[in-house]
């Protein structure tokens, strides 16, 4: 890498790291691009030199997130190999990452849209997708590996499974935390209990019971 190529990553990752913690503080909506700039301690001018715009910067976090939870779904299954450890590794992964990360998670769980061409912003755009075509593939594996035969009932291909189960999931740890002082008071659960109760449902409602 050369030394004008080296100074672009580095004003590039400050630039990013500026905007993830303000993104953190005030909201994604309510940072400006003065803001990130005033952060990192550049002129405007020299942060639409490395970003389109806010946006971009966003996605760009994005991109750097969902590989973390790329490798994190990755890591779960490789330590936990067989059924059913593997299907809890992988809705503990993704707990542990609303957790860490809870500003990105609805966002990596929602709508990519493919760009018709790869400029700037819409590279980035590509890049989130195909990150998120690995994850779906790590899945499916485990899933045609273990779960095929229990699912042979089933009108459904190992994606379209991944993509229920990914909604299921997501869904109960995003109800899990949002509404945790109904599930503590209603239910006399922690949210972990609460949890732990759906995603045993959801797989023996997909296992048949197994």
């Amino acid at each position: 890498m050369s030394k004008r190529e080296r100074l672009s990553e580095f004003n590039r990752g400050n630039i990013l790291c500026a905007a993830k913690e303000l993104f953190r503080e005030k909201g994604v909506m309510q940072t400006t691009v003065d803001d990130i700039a005033r952060a990192a301690d550049y002129s405007k001018s020299t942060i639409y030199v490395y970003f389109k715009s806010k946006d971009e910067i966003y996605n760009y976090i994005i991109l750097e997130h969902i590989t973390i939870l790329k490798n994190m779904v990755n890591s779960a299954l490789t330590e936990n190999p067989n059924y059913p450890d593997g299907y809890y590794a992988i809705c503990d992964s993704l707990v542990s990452f609303y957790d860490t990360y809870p500003l990105y998670f609805e966002s990596i769980l929602g709508e990519i849209k493919i760009p018709q061409s790869c400029d700037g912003d819409e590279s980035v755009l590509v890049k989130i997708y195909e990150v998120g075509e690995e994850i779906n593939a790590i899945i499916e594996g485990y899933i045609d590996e273990f779960l095929s035969e229990k699912l042979s009932g089933f009108s459904m291909t190992p994606l379209q499974i991944t993509f229920t189960l990914w909604a299921a999931i997501g869904g109960i740890i995003t109800i899990a935390n949002k509404k945790e002082m109904y599930i503590n008071g209603a239910m006399k659960l922690s949210k972990e209990q609460f949890m732990r109760g759906g995603f045993e449902l959801l797989l023996r409602s997909i296992s048949g019971g197994c």
